[in-house]
């Protein structure tokens, strides 16, 4: 079971990696890439007891082009979302700049690394070999872990605004494993059921992914403001922003606390 997932995720990955290898710099190939890494780590950790034989050091060897994944995907919402939204509201400074050509070139070199793609190749080689074992002690342990998930996610909902910027974050970061998990689950239930939950975690998602964005885009432009006074304005836009958006968070995981799962 664990074997088919990891290969599910291989197939997001390798194609958007070899994309970015060979000079892309389209953006939706590094959101893609980033999505199938960070789908990838949600199924090794929620399927832990069956993990022991992945190969070893494979998530050490992808989190460098993870983390750079993000830093570019962060100054892309900068620079295009965010930047038309501030020069909407008549911000002096809108755009901190977007992607450098440096930053790009460098993120492809670390993709087409020795590093990343031994690990890659190492990935494959486990989805591809044949596996043993009972399915259907995966699939219990796999509902267990949704259940732990929806948890952590919701059992603090009605104090979210009241939490440091940190546990917010982990929020998130729970929400998303908890449905990529979900969605490996699917199959074995009903579509319908399925369909009405996946329904009600999009806009969750959604409503947090815009909070986070607001908050991190915030801290950025006042780091700037220190020397760079224009850039006040946006630092303070974006907080406002932020602060209200951090309301609709709250209101929109306290709706998915209520809402039936399909496990």
């Amino acid at each position: 079971m664990l074997r088919r997932m990891v290969r599910s995720c291989l197939a997001q990955i390798r194609p958007n990696a070899d994309e970015i290898a060979r000079g892309s710099r389209d953006p939706e190939h590094v959101h893609q890439l980033r999505v199938g890494l960070r789908r990838l780590r949600s199924v090794v950790s929620g399927m832990k007891p069956f993990a022991a034989p992945l190969p070893g050091g494979w998530e050490a060897a992808i989190m460098p082009v993870f983390d750079a994944l993000g830093d570019l995907r962060d100054a892309h919402v900068r620079s295009t979302t965010l930047a038309r939204k501030l020069r909407k509201a008549g911000a002096p400074l809108a755009d901190l700049g977007g992607p450098s050509e440096e930053e790009a070139e460098a993120l492809a070199q670390q993709v087409r690394g020795a590093g990343f793609q031994d690990a890659l190749l190492r990935l494959q080689h486990y989805a591809d070999a044949p596996g043993r074992g009972d399915a259907g002690s995966g699939l219990s342990h796999l509902l267990r872990r949704l259940r732990k998930l929806r948890r952590q996610v919701t059992r603090d909902a009605r104090r979210f605004e009241e939490q440091a910027f940190a546990d917010q974050h982990d929020v998130r970061k729970r929400l998303k494993r908890l449905r990529y998990l979900a969605e490996f689950a699917a199959p074995a239930f009903d579509g319908d059921d399925v369909a009405a939950w996946m329904e009600k975690v999009a806009p969750v998602q959604d409503a947090l992914g815009r909070y986070i964005d607001l908050a991190l885009a915030g801290e950025r432009f006042a780091s700037a403001a220190e020397t760079r006074p224009a850039a006040r304005f946006a630092a303070g836009w974006l907080r406002a922003k932020a602060d209200a958006s951090t309301r609709k968070a709250r209101k929109s995981l306290q709706r998915l606390r209520r809402a039936p799962v399909f496990w």
